[in-house]
């Protein structure tokens, strides 16, 4: 197993499970938690994320208890390991709140960069990330959030914690699981109701238009002025949008 994580909240309380993003931790719920702890039972996940989408989802799944299904919470690539999650073990999941999910290949705006392309590649990529000073990794941060939001430090610590390899095959993995059926594919198999919230503002996730508009299972909404990241940048409303999510799914 490679998943470990931080458990917060009232153990009585509706059960709600956390997954972080790309060359991220579960530092980035860190302005939702305080929020969501008096309404839910909270495990905001810690996942290796050296492998593929369906492998962290097996870690995810093997933190919880059977026959106890849960709310799962995704931010960007932890949302295509929420949803795999629920493919998998429908047993564990109850509902799917997915945050900005690189929802096809196509979608993911930076992924196709060329500073990304040389990061991939070994030896040049290996010297970037090394070379690569802190406002650089500052100034490659700023796509994950909306215009005028500083870059945490603690951001810059957990990309430079993973390290350029676990980044590249992180990476790797969302084309892999998208290539082999797009996010609405994927959830139009699904019988979970789910929760899709997209930044207005959104550098690194094109805007869906109306591919989920066909499924009736899920609801769509775009956070106004809010970029990639909206646990940091909009954590109230994410938090009411989780608990508003346990209260329903509890019933």
């Amino acid at each position: 197993m490679s998943a470990g994580g931080v458990i917060a909240g009232r153990p009585s309380a509706p059960k709600t499970v956390l997954v972080h993003g790309l060359a991220s931790s579960y530092r980035v719920w860190d302005r939702v938690l305080p929020k969501i702890e008096p309404q839910t039972a909270c495990l905001a996940v810690e996942l290796a994320s050296d492998g593929r989408i369906e492998d962290d989802a097996d870690d995810v799944a093997a933190l919880l208890d059977p026959g106890r299904p849960v709310v799962v919470v995704g931010h960007s690539r932890g949302a295509l390991v929420a949803a795999a999650l629920a493919e998998r073990r429908p047993d564990l999941v109850s509902a799917l709140v997915l945050l900005c999910p690189p929802w096809s290949r196509d979608a993911r705006l930076s992924a196709r960069s060329p500073i990304e392309r040389a990061l991939a590649i070994p030896g040049i990529g290996d010297l970037m990330w090394s070379l690569a000073s802190d406002e650089r990794q500052r100034a490659a941060q700023r796509s994950a959030f909306g215009p005028g939001v500083n870059v945490p430090d603690q951001f810059l610590a957990d990309a430079r914690a993973r390290g350029r390899r676990n980044f590249v095959r992180s990476s790797r993995a969302i084309d892999t699981y998208l290539d082999a059926a797009p996010l609405p594919d994927r959830l139009r198999n699904l019988f979970v109701p789910t929760e899709l919230v997209f930044g207005e503002v959104d550098a690194r996730v094109a805007a869906p238009a109306d591919a989920f508009a066909h499924l009736r299972h899920v609801t769509t909404a775009v956070l106004p002025g809010v970029g990639h990241t909206p646990p940091w940048e909009a954590p109230v409303e994410i938090a009411e949008l989780i608990t508003r999510t346990a209260r329903t799914a509890s019933r």
